[in-house]
């Protein structure tokens, strides 16, 4: 149960600070019960620009640096649990990206947060130990190195790491190896999550044998905190219900899925680029999807979400 004084942390990972950031910030701030604890990639050297109020928002100072697709991702989100559980008051823990922007008023969203009682989380289904790819719930993902975390090489970097990063996929899944690790209670989902405070305690509890399995994997952060969720789940009998990854409801975030297959095969090869990120045209589907954020917002569609759930309001 939750009481009048109970407060929601915003766990928010960010790679830039910008007008996207500042009004995800400022809006949820509105809510009084809004308890920000911010991350910003440690790439980012001036982050003396955020704006920062001693009870609302604490950005980290020990940052680490965070590598698309790599377990930095999952360093920096226990980073921020650990942060925000020495509030007593934060009774739920919501993970944000720097993207994202609540589709209703904050006040309104948090409302539905501290009125949910048990966490959501997107869950996609089971590693599948027998499926030897390394796509969707392939052992792969796991069982080869995936060294996202080497910044130079990295495929988000530009268009030649990206090309080169597809050889290197090629390769890696037809060489003679595999990880020697347990890969028969992995499950993966979406990394983006709204936990009460009994589960955020468990979860920054030592895990050496996760941490071990996802030290290289693909994308650990859709594994990591799935997995604990589901294994604190069938620890108490809890049902775990799957959603389907190309849905544009990932539980609390809706998220545009588009096809890719449009695109010149050179442009996919050379240039990359993300096929999920939100036009103005999504905004209406977004509103009525009953998602509380959506994911990969730009500023000026923020603005125009906000412009809505300000009319609403009026």
């Amino acid at each position: 149960m939750t009481d009048r004084r109970s407060t929601i942390a915003y766990l928010v990972m960010a790679h830039a600070i910008n007008d996207q950031l500042k009004l995800l910030i400022d809006s949820l701030l509105s809510d009084p019960r809004a308890r920000l604890y911010i991350h910003i990639d440690a790439k980012v050297t001036d982050i003396g620009r955020l704006p920062a109020d001693a009870d609302q928002v604490k950005v980290l100072t020990d940052r680490t640096i965070v590598n698309w697709g790599g377990f930095s991702v999952v360093e920096a989100t226990l980073a921020l649990l650990n942060v925000a559980l020495l509030d007593k008051e934060n009774e739920r823990f919501v993970l944000l990206s720097g993207s994202c922007f609540p589709l209703r008023d904050p006040v309104t969203v948090g409302d539905a947060i501290l009125a949910q009682d048990k966490p959501s989380f997107a869950v996609w289904g089971r590693i599948d130990p027998s499926l030897a790819e390394n796509e969707n719930l392939g052992r792969y993902v796991v069982t080869k190195y995936h060294p996202f975390d080497i910044q130079k090489i990295n495929p988000k970097n530009n268009g030649v790491n990206a090309f080169l990063w597809n050889i290197f996929k090629i390769i890696n899944n037809k060489a003679p190896y595999e990880r020697k690790i347990e890969i028969d209670d992995l499950w993966k989902g979406s990394q983006f999550f709204l936990i009460q405070r009994d589960i955020a305690i468990s979860f920054v509890k030592p895990c050496k044998k996760l941490v071990h399995a996802l030290r290289f994997a693909m994308a650990p952060d859709e594994i990591f905190f799935t997995t604990l969720y589901v294994r604190w789940a069938k620890q108490r009998n809890i049902p775990v219900s799957l959603t389907d990854p190309k849905t544009e409801n990932q539980n609390i975030h809706y998220i545009r899925k588009r096809n890719s297959r449009s695109r010149p095969l050179l442009h996919r090869l050379f240039v990359p680029i993300d096929l999920r990120i939100l036009d103005r045209k999504d905004i209406d589907a977004a509103v009525e999807s009953g998602a509380l954020f959506a994911r990969k917002c730009s500023f000026e569609v923020s603005q125009k979400i906000k412009s809505f759930w300000n009319d609403k309001a009026a």
